[in-house]
């Protein structure tokens, strides 16, 4: 009997064992579903987020000591946009004062890798040529050598003004972030607006109506 119940301890210890056993590798297993939902809620987010921006039209540029003028809202409180003074393509140079008192400006941040930027500059350039009587656009090109951005444009046929930003100076202080970024200025060098994304003939025309 002794031997008898001493195999009864044994199989019920082994059956403990082996729930213990099994209750651990639940939990393990448990965790190991949370940690992978986690994971997935991330890389779903973050997927999110990137198709947001593409759907945007802008694409993210790296930024140093920005200004506030791209991350504030839409009024702009009747501040005079930053100055400049940046190179052009072809020679000369060109700065935003000298349109102050003339006509209102409209600066296109871009860069010839941005796909965003050749699908809109085109069509800049469309609303450039009828309305360059009453608005200027100036191209803000982002840290291109002349080469690559001269092809570019003769390919494209763009005829608005090229200024060249080597070393970011006026993105930053416009607080640029993104390429295909358009900063809408009155004709008393007022800001205006910023237009992310493709800019529209309605953004044109509110300038000069």
């Amino acid at each position: 009997m002794g031997l008898f119940f001493d195999c009864l301890r044994r199989v019920d210890g082994v059956e403990n064992s082996n729930l213990h056993l099994n209750i651990k590798q639940k939990r393990i297993m448990n965790s190991k579903s949370f940690f992978l939902g986690i994971v997935g809620v991330l890389v779903i987010s973050l997927i999110g987020l990137k198709l947001a921006n593409r759907d945007s039209g802008v694409n993210r540029i790296t930024s140093h000591n920005a200004g506030t003028v791209a991350g504030s809202s839409n009024d702009s409180d009747n501040r005079l946009a930053p100055d400049f003074s940046l190179e052009t393509l072809g020679g000369g140079n060109i700065s935003l004062a000298e349109y102050r008192g003339v006509k209102p400006v409209v600066l296109d941040f871009w860069a010839s890798w941005c796909h965003n930027c050749r699908r809109d500059m085109p069509k800049l350039n469309k609303m450039y040529e009828q309305y360059s009587d009453q608005v200027e656009v100036i191209g803000v090109n982002l840290r291109e050598g002349e080469s690559t951005v001269s092809k570019y444009i003769n390919s494209e046929n763009i005829s608005f003004p090229i200024a060249f930003d080597p070393r970011g100076s006026v993105s930053n202080r416009y607080a640029v972030q993104y390429t295909n970024t358009h900063v809408l200025i009155d004709k008393e060098g007022k800001l205006v607006r910023v237009v992310p994304g493709d800019i529209r003939e309605s953004d044109i025309k509110s300038l000069i109506q």
